[in-house]
C-alpha cells in the first residue's frame, strides 16, 4: 500500500520528524489498544504502529522541559490498555511514526491535552479539520495560566519546537538543511513583518514577511529560496543566507518581535538531538 503525503524540500536531506513524505507502508488501522505510551504526543499501539499524534505538540521528555512528565502521565491515563479510534490523516512522518488523532471512549485526545494546558495547537497542512474546539480549548488553558502558560517559554506569540542546526553532509552545500520549525501559538493569525532571529554571538536575521495561521507552523530555512506563503500547504521562509548560520556542535536561536522583545528562545547541542 502506497500513502500520499507530503515531501520534504529536495535540498533537506535529514529527516524531518514532522514533515511527511511518499511512503509504503502496511496498511493504516482504525481501531487499536494502544499498548504504551511514550510522552504526551506519541504511543504504540498493539499492531507495533508508533503514533504522533495530530493537532498538539506536547512538551518533550529527552531533554526534560517543564510539564513533559505530566503530559506523559495524562495521555497515558487517558488511553493506556485502551481500546481507541484512531482520526489518521493516511500519512507518516519523517521516522515512519502514523500521524493520527486518537479518540477514547469519544474524547478527543489532543482537546484533552490542550484543555489541560498540556500542549499547544500544532498544525501542518494540509488540514481540513475544524479547528474551533482546537483553540478554544487552547484558549481556555491560556487565560487560566495552566500548564505550559504558566511559563516564560509560552508567553510570546511564537514557539521553536524543534532545531536542525546540523545540516545533511556537508553544511555549505546544504544551507537550506538548516532550519527551525517555528509555531504560532497565539490566538490569532499573526504578522511577521519586524520579527527577526539571533544567534548566540547576537548576529540576526529579519524574518520574510508573511501571515501565520493560529496554531499553524513554518520551517525557516538558513539559505535562500522561493518562500511559500500560501497556508493551504506548509509555509516554507528563507533567510537568505549563502552560508551556514548555526554552529553544529552548539547555538542558541533568540526570536525578537518588531519591539525588540525576546519572543522564544532554544538551544541547540549536538549531543541532544531534535526528537
Amino acid at each position: 500500500m502506497i500513502l500520499l503525503v507530503w515531501a520534504a524540500l529536495a535540498g533537506d536531506a535529514a529527516p524531518d520528524p514532522d514533515a511527511m513524505s511518499l511512503v509504503a507502508g502496511p496498511p493504516v488501522p482504525t481501531e487499536a489498544v494502544v499498548a504504551s505510551v511514550y510522552d504526551g504526543d506519541t504511543l504504540t499501539l498493539s499492531t507495533g504502529d508508533k503514533v504522533r499524534l495530530r493537532w498538539v505538540n506536547t512538551p518533550e521528555l529527552k531533554p526534560l522541559e517543564d510539564y513533559g512528565p505530566e503530559a506523559r502521565e495524562l495521555t497515558a491515563s487517558l488511553v493506556l490498555q485502551k481500546q481507541v479510534h484512531l482520526l489518521t490523516s493516511g500519512g507518516r512522518d519523517g521516522y515512519g511514526r502514523l500521524l493520527s488523532g486518537v479518540e477514547v471512549e469519544g474524547k478527543n485526545l489532543s482537546i484533552a491535552l490542550l484543555e489541560a494546558g498540556l500542549g499547544h495547537l500544532f498544525l501542518i497542512p494540509p488540514d481540513d479539520t475544524d479547528l474551533a474546539p482546537f483553540i478554544a480549548a487552547q484558549e481556555k488553558a491560556r487565560a487560566a495560566r495552566r500548564g505550559i502558560w504558566s511559563t516564560d517559554r509560552f508567553q510570546g506569540a511564537l514557539h521553536i519546537t524543534s532545531f536542525h542546526a546540523n545540516a545533511d553532509g556537508d553544511d555549505r552545500e546544504n544551507v537550506n538543511g538548516e532550519y527551525l520549525r517555528i509555531c504560532n501559538i497565539s490566538p490569532q493569525p499573526l504578522d511577521l513583518a519586524g520579527y527577526r532571529i539571533a544567534d548566540i554571538s547576537g548576529k540576526n536575521w529579519s524574518f520574510p514577511e508573511a501571515i501565520v495561521p493560529v496554531g499553524q507552523t513554518f520551517k525557516l530555512h538558513s539559505g535562500r529560496g522561493d518562500n511559500q506563503l500560501v497556508p493551504d500547504a506548509q509555509l516554507e521562509l528563507f533567510l537568505g543566507s549563502a552560508d551556514p548560520i548555526w554552529n553544529n556542535g552548539s547555538d542558541r536561536a533568540t526570536i525578537y518581535d518588531r519591539y525588540g522583545r525576546v519572543v522564544d528562545s532554544r538551544e541547540h547541542h549536538a549531543d541532544h538531538p531534535n526528537p
